[in-house]
């Protein structure tokens, strides 16, 4: 019975251990299949990336051609003034350009989309009859855009890939260079070393390593495609041919060229390997059950050595860090505290001895302190479960000579130590940082150094900006002084005169009505010269209203119809704008163009040439634009950046106190625009005053 029972326990394990070796090899056949189908993914990805690099590369190298040829100056006589003798001449030079490129073909479309000019002219002579306006390449071009198209030619079967780019006479579209590159080209230079093939959004293959696959159907190349679900989570394409034969297919989409690359690897690599790993698994597993026993012994064994030799190897990496982190001192103590090891570095920077350290409390070795308390908390906790990790504390240390000096304290667990037998010890690290307290101590010292001679500089600059602002002031009131002075110098002294024959002229009152008419006007003079000082310190009014803008401008014109004839002086103003609302008030805003517009004249009164006065008003996010521009000298370099200064003319003295134009920016302040002056290219000066429109203010405000 118990011979019986033996037999069954045996069977039972032979059953089992057959069951095991057949799901084993069975698992085995299907890693080797798993593991060579991944491999064969992962190169035919790197396939796939080394082919769409030679895609690009190839499609790169020629994308200089068409921009070469738009730079031509025969190409573009030719789109200007097309005639035979250029068109042969053009065609030589794309014929030439096309063979040291090495391109399929080179072309020159005029504005219609007519060929003018063509690289194989010479066997090709029907090809200037095609009209390409519709090609998308040339609507690309006509467009202002680099063309890169595919298409298949319906004459001649042949796929090629289309580069284009404009040509322009300064901004207008005279023409197209276009570059034709056969994909033969492509084929050759991909090879056949890997089955490849390209197709189209239709899915028909239009260059492949195969000739026999050329214009067929993707779909019924694929023919029964199946997916295989790897054990890394992918899933790739395999294909199953007439013969029996499989491949995987790997494809990519090139989204921007409309092509779908696909490389295809035959999988029978797969099927050996399954029979080797098979037949590897099934012999290895008769040999496991053959040295089953002697193995397992042989292990227990090998796991005894091998933890007496990683007992070993730790206490040699323990010696192998200390000794690699000799630049530090270095000081071993165990639960009391006790110094047992100090390496040279730490007996240098102490100033000890060996044998005067060790078995000495490492207290000794640290000055009482503030920071102290936590050291004593550390050493306190030597051995027991509420110890912590101290890292990187400054304290201070004590030489033997009783000199102190800075130092980073840290004190860690040292691992692998025998606890039972000998108990833990732990490992000190001490760094002296006298140094860097020096450099720290002299930073702090120029730093401070440095603000004060920074506070005593910016002293002295606000000092001297108070000098300076003081002395433009008294500069304007000087200017302003002058110019009132001289201005109202004229008028009193004509009105002494003025009175003088009125009292010798006391019996004649024609003569004395005509004089006093003259004072009358004096008077009014000097009321003009004080009110442009009562306008100059004019403040924003506190309520704005939409004011029309067009309404100002032709009060102001109207103001100068008498001077406009007089001078012959033309005005050019055709306004056209849905809204010519601003915000502010009319007077002010009539008084801006009025000083804008006589500027204007005054500036043509010496001028040869026909005097104009252009005014052009547009509107464009939510500002409204006037530009003011005349035909006169122009305003000097060194003149526009005073122009808008108070007391500042450049005029003669006695026309003006030089307040216009600093009245019109502070009232244009006033309303939220903007002005500025400027020489335009064509001569002249131009004023461009900016306001916002009303409605828009008015949004912003609310």
């Amino acid at each position: 019975m118990a011979v019986s029972g033996r037999n069954k326990r045996r069977l039972v394990f032979w059953l089992a251990g057959l069951g095991f070796t057949a799901a084993l090899v069975t698992l085995a056949a299907d890693r080797a299949r798993d593991w060579t189908l991944q491999t064969l993914q992962r190169g035919g990805s790197e396939v796939l990336l080394s082919r769409i690099g030679e895609i690009r590369s190839w499609l790169d190298s020629y994308d200089y051609l068409p921009f070469l040829l738009t730079q031509n100056r025969d190409v573009r006589a030719l789109l200007l003034y097309p005639n035979q003798e250029m068109g042969v001449r053009v065609s030589r030079y794309l014929e030439q350009t096309s063979l040291v490129a090495g391109s399929t073909a080179l072309f020159i479309l005029d504005g219609s989309g007519r060929a003018v000019a063509y690289s194989r002219w010479r066997d090709q002579q029907d090809f200037y009859l095609r009209s390409h306006r519709s090609r998308e390449y040339f609507t690309d071009a006509r467009e202002g855009n680099q063309g890169r198209r595919f298409r298949i030619d319906s004459d001649q079967q042949q796929p090629a890939f289309y580069l284009s780019a404009p040509i322009y006479d300064e901004q207008r579209f005279i023409g197209a260079s276009v570059v034709r590159l056969s994909l033969e080209l492509l084929q050759d230079r991909l090879g056949a070393t890997v089955p490849w093939m390209l197709s189209s959004n239709e899915g028909r293959v239009f260059a492949s390593s195969d000739p026999a696959w050329l214009h067929a159907s993707f779909t019924e190349l694929s023919g029964a495609a199946r997916l295989s679900h790897l054990d890394n989570g992918t899933a790739v394409q395999l294909w199953s041919s007439g013969q029996g034969d499989e491949s995987m297919a790997q494809s990519v989409r090139l989204d921007d060229l409309g092509w779908t690359l696909t490389v295809l690897q035959d999988t029978a690599v797969a099927q050996r390997n399954m029979r080797s790993a098979m037949l590897v698994t099934l012999g290895g597993c008769i040999a496991f059950a053959l040295l089953l026993l002697f193995l397992r012994e042989r292990r227990l064994k090998q796991r005894s050595q091998q933890q007496a030799q990683q007992t070993l190897a730790s206490s040699e990496q323990q010696q192998r860090d200390i000794i690699d982190t000799a630049q530090v001192g270095l000081i071993t103590v165990d639960e009391q505290g006790r110094m047992l090891f100090l390496n040279g570095t730490a007996l240098k920077q102490f100033g000890l001895s060996a044998s005067l350290a060790l078995e000495q409390p490492l207290r000794r070795l640290l000055a009482p302190a503030a920071e102290f308390g936590v050291l004593e908390r550390a050493l306190g906790r030597l051995g027991k479960r509420g110890f912590a990790a101290l890292i990187g504390l400054e304290a201070v240390g004590v030489r033997g000579d009783g000199s102190e000096f800075p130092l980073l304290f840290s004190i860690r667990a040292m691992q692998g130590a025998n606890k039972e037998e000998e108990g833990a010890h732990y490992l000190v690290t001490v760094i002296d940082i006298s140094r860097r307290k020096r450099l720290e101590q002299a930073l702090q010292e120029a730093n401070e150094t440095l603000e004060a001679k920074v506070v005593d500089r910016t002293r002295e600059l606000q000092s001297i900006q108070q000098e300076l602002l003081q002395a433009e002031k008294l500069a304007a009131l000087g200017r302003m002084a002058s110019a009132v002075v001289h201005e109202l110098n004229q008028p009193l002294t004509a009105m002494r005169t003025y009175v003088a024959i009125c009292r010798k002229m006391l019996q004649q009152p024609q003569m004395l009505d005509e004089s006093l008419v003259e004072v009358d006007g004096l008077v009014d003079r000097m009321a003009v010269i004080t009110s442009q000082l009562k306008t100059f310190a004019y403040r924003k009014p506190e309520r704005m209203e939409a004011v029309s803008l067009l309404s100002a401008i032709d009060q102001a014109l109207a103001l100068f119809r008498g001077r406009f004839a007089e001078e012959q002086v033309q005005i050019s103003f055709n306004p056209d704008i849905p809204d010519d609302r601003v915000a502010g008030d009319s007077a002010r805003l009539e008084q801006v163009l009025v000083n804008l517009i006589k500027n204007g004249c005054d500036a043509m009164l010496d001028s040869l040439e026909p005097r104009q006065l252009s005014l052009r008003l547009s509107a464009e996010d939510g500002w409204l634009e006037l530009q003011v521009a005349d035909r006169g000298t122009g305003i000097a370099e060194e003149a526009l950046g005073k122009l808008f200064e108070p007391f500042f003319t450049t005029k003669h003295i006695g026309s003006g106190l030089g307040l216009g134009l600093s009245i019109v920016r502070s009232i244009v302040r006033d309303l939220g625009g903007e002005i500025h002056a400027e020489n335009p290219p064509q001569g002249g000066a131009c004023f461009t005053l900016r306001l916002p429109q009303y409605g828009q203010l008015h949004e912003a405000g609310s």
